[in-house]
């Protein structure tokens, strides 16, 4: 599929496409002549057919005397052919507005056979909190003709004439033009391209407000996608509905690899706990009580006679067409293009409050160190009992009031510490750590991903391990961070069986994971009790603890870098899946950093065979 746009047509105008083997277009192996139309802002998409598989072709488009850069593209080799190895890159999440975009003139330098794009290939608002800080200033400020202003200012794209703006102002980066004539781009769409953590054609940006549908803006985003993506699917204007599109499908690339292409927006249930239900998007898409998310999730499927369908991403007939796809694959490894990561983020808050207070114990007090296992049991037990007393309607703003009995048991016995001097000298340090009552709970941190439509993911596992279909790894973006872990059968099991793997990578420009809960605890008197949880300060300097966190609660996350740009880089053989994620160096005095780019490079190893991610040294 070949895409251009004629930027200063006024009317329809014919555009010839020439296709050849060699960059001087000795011998023209194909030419047609197609139309720039107005109706789809005079773009051309062109599927070329009747190529040759495993092919490296040269393209480029003319109009009247104009004469485009040349674009390069290559064919997958035909099915079953046996193929040594493929070189690919997948990427997410490059807002304008933030940060830079030097990641593509990296991605130039490679020798790939293609690009996977997980989403959030534009940003749907412009002046938002999260696009105000640094970003380079070769792009500028952009200005939307009919955007809808928000009460916090941010501007959200609401016509067809904006979401066009966004893509054209895009595009117009020169780095991206030549991502796009460099390789072939495999993409699909995220919440962005609509609208933030959108479900089908709702929108989410004030508590209660995806009550009521916005068709029309789902159709305008998803028209513009199509105009502005190379992608072959289908776009059918006459049919009113919001799902005028399919985008989610299928490549073979010979008997080495399936890649399976996912659409997790447009057929996805609203969140398990609707936003109106949680007061805020606290509680409904982040920082959610692991059981009450079960609890909600179990009653919906019960009134929905044991259906996925109410707390489902996929939508049942995608659902049926990913395991139809899997079970019919016979390549060695199965990829799967996954919006939204499949690893379980969880924080168990009672214990990670009691390490903190431990921690602060052997600080003061280094000779507590041989009883921090038991000073950790103790102080679990005591704050699980004082947590529970709290009326559940006061638990977001009262403090726990723990009487410290088993720890004062644990000083008496053991550190010849009474209960009058723990409470005058002990106490007073561990209650000033305390957060409110609700802290104390097991929660997910994103429940807008995977781990917040837990039954549905636990079924399509159940698919892989029932089938015995082995070499199953997500190429996953959306979180703006690094992470690369098993998937388990199921996490909640009292042995969790891994079935596939998930490597997800950070967003070129967009800003981290970890700056998102950075500014949660520095501006939430609720949570500002567990800012050591995501990062310490010292001398001014701030040092990120959110990765180990993380890791602490998550035994399956072998990777977990929450405070990064970048991309992942991808060498596929028979044997293994080699992966290099990169870390960016930042902006430097509003520009880009001059390449080399990239900072830092993890490298990560899948071996054929087996379920798991190592990290090479």
């Amino acid at each position: 599929m070949l895409w251009t746009r004629l930027g200063d047509a006024a009317a329809d105008t014919p555009v010839t496409i020439e296709i050849a083997t060699s960059q001087s277009f000795a011998t023209v192996l194909h030419s047609v002549t197609v139309s720039a139309q107005a109706q789809w802002d005079y773009t051309v998409r062109h599927k070329v057919t009747a190529l040759q598989p495993g092919t490296t072709y040269y393209y480029r488009f003319r109009a009247g005397s104009s004469v485009s850069q040349v674009g390069r593209s290559k064919t997958a080799p035909s099915a079953g052919t046996p193929v040594s190895q493929l070189k690919f890159a997948f990427i997410s999440c490059q807002d304008w507005s933030v940060n830079h975009w030097a990641a593509f003139d990296e991605l130039l330098q490679q020798d790939l056979d293609f690009v996977v794009h997980l989403g959030d290939y534009i940003y749907e608002t412009v002046g938002a909190a999260f696009q105000t800080g640094k970003v380079e200033t070769r792009h500028s400020q952009i200005k939307l003709p009919d955007g809808i202003k928000r009460s916090d200012g941010a501007t959200y794209a609401n016509t067809l004439a904006d979401y066009r703006t966004l893509y054209k102002t895009y595009r117009s980066d020169s780095r991206l033009q030549a991502l796009h004539a460099a390789f072939p781009i495999i993409a699909v769409w995220d919440d962005h391209e609509f609208s933030d953590d959108a479900w089908q054609d709702r929108q989410n940006y004030a508590t209660g407000e995806d009550a009521a549908k916005v068709t029309s803006r789902r159709r305008d985003a998803n028209q513009a996608w199509f105009e502005y993506m190379p992608a072959d699917v289908s776009l059918d204007t006459a049919n009113p509905s919001f799902q005028n599109i399919q985008i989610y499908r299928q490549f073979s690339f010979g008997n080495l690899a399936t890649l399976v292409m996912t659409d997790q927006r447009l057929y996805r249930a609203d969140h398990v706990i609707p936003e109106v239900g949680a007061g805020s998007e606290i509680g409904s898409r982040y920082f959610v009580p692991k059981s009450t998310l079960a609890t909600v999730e179990g009653q919906k499927m019960s009134a929905a006679s044991g259906s996925l369908d109410p707390v489902s991403i996929l939508g049942s007939t995608q659902r049926q067409w990913w395991k139809d796809q899997m079970s019919a694959a016979n390549t060695t490894w199965k990829l799967w293009g996954n919006e939204v990561s499949l690893l379980r983020m969880q924080v168990n808050g009672t214990q990670a409050v009691a390490g903190l207070m431990v921690q602060s114990l052997i600080a003061a007090n280094g000779a507590l160190a041989a009883l921090q296992s038991a000073l950790m049991t103790a102080l679990v037990t005591d704050l699980t009992t004082a947590a529970a007393a709290v009326p559940s309607a006061n638990k977001a703003t009262q403090v726990p009031a723990p009487s410290y009995a088993n720890t004062k048991t644990l000083f008496t016995n053991f550190a010849n510490i009474n209960g009058t001097v723990f409470d005058a000298a002990i106490k007073p340090q561990l209650d000033a750590a305390l957060p409110a009552a609700q802290f104390f709970d097991v929660f997910l941190l994103n429940a807008d991903q995977w781990d917040g439509y837990n039954a549905e993911r636990k079924a399509l596992m159940k698919h892989l391990k029932d089938n015995a279909i082995a070499n199953v790894v997500a190429l996953t973006g959306d979180i703006h961070a690094f992470f690369a872990g098993s998937v388990m059968d199921d996490y909640d099991a009292a042995s969790p069986v891994p079935v596939m793997v998930d490597l997800v990578t950070a967003g070129i420009s967009s800003n981290s994971f970890y700056s998102y809960f950075e500014s949660v605890v520095d501006s939430s008197a609720s949570f500002g009790k567990t800012k050591p949880l995501i990062y310490t300060e010292q001398g001014g300097v701030r040092t990120n603890t959110f990765n180990s966190t993380l890791t602490t609660f998550n035994s399956w996350l072998k990777v977990a870098n929450t405070d990064a740009q970048g991309y992942a880089l991808v060498t596929l053989t028979p044997a293994k899946l080699s992966c290099s994620f990169h870390t960016l160096k930042t902006l430097s005095a509003g520009a880009a950093p001059a390449l080399p780019a990239t900072r830092s490079i993890t490298k990560l190893e899948v071996v054929a065979g087996s379920p798991s991610v190592t990290v090479l040294p």
